[in-house]
């Protein structure tokens, strides 16, 4: 996953053979994190001085966090089923390595100051959908 990524980036192409090798590795989510990535639903939040990176992906009722490094998104589906190994990740993460290897994101920028604020929004967001659902 990070060499196809890190190729992709290297090139700035998704070749037709690296997405044929991406698509039978993850099937419809790879199909739908492309779509995501190539509509511009991905956002680099960059914050500084600090040079803090949020990065948030557009999902089909919420916007998530994502943490690419981990990786790590804040969906039910990654709860649900990447945690429990059904799935090897949720198309927002593929999403966002798309998007940020082949340059198809929106940046924001905001001062450090406005992070909190902003980060706060989806953990209060978070905080409903589990409560909700329990």
């Amino acid at each position: 996953m990070d060499n196809a990524f890190a190729e992709m980036k290297s090139r700035h192409l998704l070749s037709d053979d690296l997405r044929d090798k991406l698509l039978k590795a993850f099937r419809e989510r790879f199909t739908n994190g492309l779509e995501l990535a190539s509509s511009h639903g991905v956002k680099r939040y960059e914050f500084k001085p600090s040079k803090r990176i949020v990065w948030v992906v557009k999902g089909r009722n919420n916007e998530y966090q994502v943490i690419p490094d981990l990786p790590f998104c804040y969906c039910d589906d990654y709860y649900f089923r990447v945690m429990d190994r059904k799935r090897g990740l949720c198309y927002h993460i593929i999403a966002q390595r798309i998007a940020e290897a082949l340059g198809q994101f929106q940046t924001i920028l905001g001062s450090d100051s406005q992070y909190s604020h902003i980060t706060d929004r989806w953990r209060a967001k978070i905080a409903r959908d589990v409560m909700s659902s329990v």
